[in-house]
């Protein structure tokens, strides 16, 4: 039979137990009730450690939190059966539970603030660890100050009852927080578990506790149970997936992570102010520890949000650059030319200046593919943009491309044409200097044949009519036999070569 059909016809008999033992007072009713709540709590815990097995690595820490606080409510009770034995009316004279209690809230507390994946902020967690261990001592203490003067201030056991509705409160409200901002579903998953436990475990023994002080039935005893019993049913479903549909939003998340923090830093100082009277030395020292834990933390998480931003900055420069650049030759690709080119053309308009553009195109470099291999055509390539780049580098004003395939393109700003066509010669010449082995080639060797045109000799529209006049004069340069530098044609005059 599997767990979660199972788990109904387990809890529902010793639910009416209890309330049969409940509603008939037997000899030692509490002791034979606390011994239900112990039966029902035993098969919780049997789930919840299954549930351990069954997590993921990264979740297990979290399971095993919550298993533990449910190994110290057992704690608890198992104290409040051996006082029931001797302390038939339940005076809580042999035994005291409440450290097991504060114990159970405290793991619930680190449960909701552990957070198992973001290694790069686990040091957080164990601030927010050290918040809560410093909460529930406070707490614990706070409550045994008031047990202890109990006889001498009836009104004491009221003050206790409010102190553990707040600390139930304050439990569930974190588990809330956290649940709000779960984004992954093993992780919504456990949040909704320990949210409706720490929900339900406010109210139900707040409920116990008001019909305790104002009741003589023995009934209201059965709303112990009520939580174990609640949280069993959860455990049991092997895949429950609640809330499938939500999706946190990225403010939610962001508001989730950002209150955890100060929700344990106001509780501490609250805290402080109970012990005002009873220790201010105390008192004061939990609310400097309180404000200093989370003005640390919001100065260690701005320095890491700035470091993050600026690898951030550095990450999206590298991204434009290399979205700028071609991976073979590491020149500018067609999108980093037209960028530069955009750029210059719009200076040149403006200020007056001359500008060149020039178009370069290995000659028969399809041979050369044919004869030698792709491979060899790569590294053909990058011998030819390297030379280029290194002839360029010493000139100003001058910037290169690889317009794709074979093409480059050359852009010249602040150049008149005769020192442009000088330029482009120390180029043409520099491929050929390299001595790169083609047999099909115009002389046996790589060679590069060039377009150039000229805003000092010809009246362009746009830049990329200008552009088209070069591309027109590589062309002219093929036709006359390569390896050579045509200047595109001027209305009115011939090409000059």
């Amino acid at each position: 039979m599997k767990m979660q059909a199972l788990a109904p016809r387990i809890y529902a008999p010793l639910l009416a137990a209890q309330l049969a033992v409940l509603v008939f007072e037997p000899p030692h009713v509490l002791s034979l009730s606390y011994a239900c709540v112990l039966a029902i709590l035993a098969f919780t815990l049997l789930l919840s450690l299954r549930r351990v097995r069954l997590s993921l690595p990264h979740n297990r820490p979290l399971w095993a939190l919550l298993l533990a606080a449910l190994l110290s409510q057992a704690a608890a009770f198992v104290l409040l059966f051996a006082d029931s034995l001797v302390n038939p009316q339940g005076t809580l004279v042999a035994f005291d539970p409440t450290f097991y209690f504060c114990m159970g809230s405290l793991l619930l507390t680190l449960a909701a603030t552990y957070d198992p994946v973001l290694p790069a902020y686990r040091w957080t967690a164990w601030v927010d660890a050290a918040l809560a261990i410093l909460i529930a001592l406070m707490f614990y203490g706070l409550v045994r100050a008031l047990v202890a003067g109990a006889e001498a201030q009836p009104d004491n056991a009221r003050a206790i009852v409010w102190l553990f509705d707040g600390m139930g409160l304050f439990v569930a409200i974190f588990a809330t927080l956290r649940l709000l901002g779960a984004r992954r579903r093993d992780e919504r998953r456990f949040f909704m578990v320990l949210t409706a436990f720490a929900w339900i475990e406010l109210f139900a023994p707040a409920a116990h506790n008001r019909f305790v002080l104002s009741s003589e039935s023995y009934v209201p005893e059965l709303l112990l149970s009520v939580p174990f019993a609640a949280i069993g049913l959860l455990l049991s479903r092997r895949y429950g997936d609640w809330l499938r549909v939500y999706r946190p939003p990225a403010r939610v998340r962001h508001l989730a992570g950002s209150v955890s923090p100060f929700v344990l830093s106001l509780a501490l100082c609250l805290l402080a102010f109970a012990y005002l009277h009873r220790s201010p030395v105390l008192a004061a020292c939990a609310v400097i520890a309180g404000i200093a834990s989370y003005a640390l933390r919001a100065a260690l998480m701005l320095g890491r949000h700035l470091s993050s931003e600026d690898e951030l900055k550095r990450l999206h420069h590298g991204l434009r650059r290399a979205a700028l650049r071609d991976d073979l030759t590491q020149l500018l690709n067609r999108r980093g030319f037209y960028r530069a080119f955009d750029r210059e053309w719009e200076r040149a308009r403006q200020s007056r200046t001359p500008l060149a553009i020039a178009m370069l195109d290995i000659d028969h470099f399809k041979a050369f593919n044919d004869t030698y291999g792709h491979l060899a055509g790569d590294q053909c390539l990058a011998s030819v943009a390297q030379a280029l780049a290194g002839e360029a580098a010493a000139m100003t004003g001058v910037t290169l491309a690889r317009a794709g395939g074979e093409e480059f393109v050359v852009l010249m700003s602040g150049h008149m044409p005769h020192a442009a066509g000088a330029l482009l010669e120390k180029l043409r010449g520099r491929v050929e200097a390299l001595r790169i082995l083609h047999v099909r080639g115009v002389r046996g060797f790589v060679t590069v044949s060039a377009g150039i045109a000229s805003s000092e000799l010809a009246r362009y529209e746009d830049g990329e009519e200008m552009l088209g006049a070069a591309d027109k004069a590589l062309y002219t340069a093929k036709r006359a036999g390569r390896n050579q530098v045509v200047w595109a044609e001027v209305p009115g005059t011939e090409a000059m070569s």
